[in-house]
């Protein structure tokens, strides 16, 4: 009886604290998805009318890059394919598609969270018990609750992209033609995703290559069952040209979308934060190539001092044959996530969600202990960064310039790369670690 007894009372604790993460996980997100669904019953000319009227061009056939409210930077700016997707929502009226919208959103960020979860647990070793999981999805959704709560205020798709990004690291040991695929067709709506092409490339990762070659093309060309050829390709050649005007580039001639410029005092990318800097583009092209420069060569050095190497006897293993791999694939795909946000033409504060699996990944190396690793310099980060994404503090009009400085000098995204380069370093001291170990084992 003694011995039932302390072996319930040891199971007991983590059942009901895994019980009451995943409860309080859903009702979060539930509570959340209720507040917005109910806010856009009433009015829903947020960011989603941009998806709706666009779709609704597609089913009208009108022009999809048409000005739709006095705002002329609330139009639709993506190629065809995102507005094609969303045709269906066209049958129902803006606000009830809004709602619907709101639904599908915490559904994929439920997925998000779960699958991305699931496999960093899997990638570093994790004790995987009834209680890891769920303790780690709660706290990230915790932590991150204003940059979820921004990204369902408006409507916004990023958890779809955002989602490719996770299956992709999830398929491309075993699957990695899909892997491309997911990423491909993910960037029709981020171009930034195609960061990951050359990654394969450099890796030797080619089925990861081929297949985002054919998603993106397949992304491309699905206007061509709905506009014809030419119809398609005029969409495309404008869509590009309006990214073009945004970075300053020659963009032709014909109505474009308006997409406001890469110095956009809102934007809080280094790419924005160097062109208010300078208005010399050869400058700012300079800017961004050096600090590009500097992150991969301190990356490399974390690498070199934790013994292990960013390009020897690493390319075309897709980590299968060598257990090591799946750690640092991960670490390496966050960094190009990172980067996505880091050196993007635009970044703005409700873009940082794309943060978080970097925050999932920094949340785990926390709560779960593993000989060898400091985890102070990661916590003290955390902390730094979650600061630096609401300074300065409170809502009065006096903070308001200063919080406008902060945001104009990029700091939140020197923040993230501040955890990003501390996660880093934590995760290669426990690579090395594990490998150590192992080593000495009989």
């Amino acid at each position: 009886m003694t011995s039932q007894s302390s072996s319930l009372s040891g199971i007991h604790p983590t059942l009901v604290l895994a019980l009451v993460c995943w409860l309080g996980m859903s009702l979060v997100l539930i509570v959340l998805g209720w507040i917005h669904a109910a806010a856009f019953t009433e009015i829903a000319d947020m960011d989603i009318r941009v998806f709706y009227d666009a779709a609704l061009a597609v089913r009208n056939g009108d022009d999809l890059f048409a000005a739709y409210s006095d705002d002329p930077y609330l139009t639709y700016i993506y190629p065809p394919l995102l507005a094609i997707v969303f045709t269906p929502l066209t049958l129902l009226s803006l606000e009830s598609a809004a709602v619907v919208w709101t639904v599908i959103s915490v559904l994929l960020l439920a997925a998000c969270l779960v699958f991305g979860g699931r496999n960093f647990l899997k990638r570093f070793k994790a004790r995987i018990d009834v209680a890891t999981l769920p303790v780690v999805l709660f706290i990230s959704v915790l932590l991150f609750f204003p940059r979820i709560k921004a990204e369902l205020d408006q409507g916004q798709i990023d958890f779809i992209v955002l989602l490719a990004i996770i299956l992709g690291l999830i398929w491309i040991n075993r699957y990695p033609v899909l892997a491309g695929i997911a990423l491909g067709l993910a960037a029709n709506i981020k171009y930034q995703t195609i960061i990951f092409l050359p990654f394969f490339v450099v890796r030797g990762w080619w089925s990861a290559a081929i297949g985002f070659i054919a998603g993106a093309l397949a992304g491309v060309l699905s206007g061509v069952l709905v506009f014809g050829w030419y119809g398609n390709l005029d969409y495309l050649r404008r869509a590009f040209a309006g990214m073009a005007s945004m970075l300053g580039l020659p963009a032709g001639e014909g109505p474009l979308p308006v997409i406001r410029p890469m110095d956009w005092g809102d934007s809080l990318s280094l790419a924005s934060t160097f062109a208010r800097w300078s208005d010399h583009g050869a400058v700012v092209i300079g800017m961004i190539g050096l600090a590009a420069l500097i992150c991969f060569l301190f990356a490399w050095l974390l690498y070199r001092i934790n013994g292990q190497s960013l390009f020897c006897g690493r390319t075309g293993l897709h980590g299968r044959t060598d257990e090591s791999q799946q750690p640092l694939i991960a670490l390496e795909w966050l960094g190009l996530l990172v980067a996505m946000v880091a050196f993007a033409p635009q970044t703005k504060m409700r873009h940082l969600v794309f943060l978080l699996p970097v925050i999932m990944l920094t949340v785990q190396l926390l709560v779960v202990r593993r000989q060898g690793v400091w985890r102070l310099p990661l916590l003290i980060s955390l902390i730094v960064m979650m600061i630096g994404f609401t300074l300065p503090p409170g809502s009065p009009e006096s903070m308001a310039e200063w919080r406008e400085q902060w945001r104009r000098e990029g700091g939140p995204t020197w923040c993230a790369l501040l955890v990003f380069f501390t996660m880093l370093w934590t995760g290669l001291r426990w690579v090395r670690s594990s490998q150590q170990m192992k080593s000495e084992c009989p």
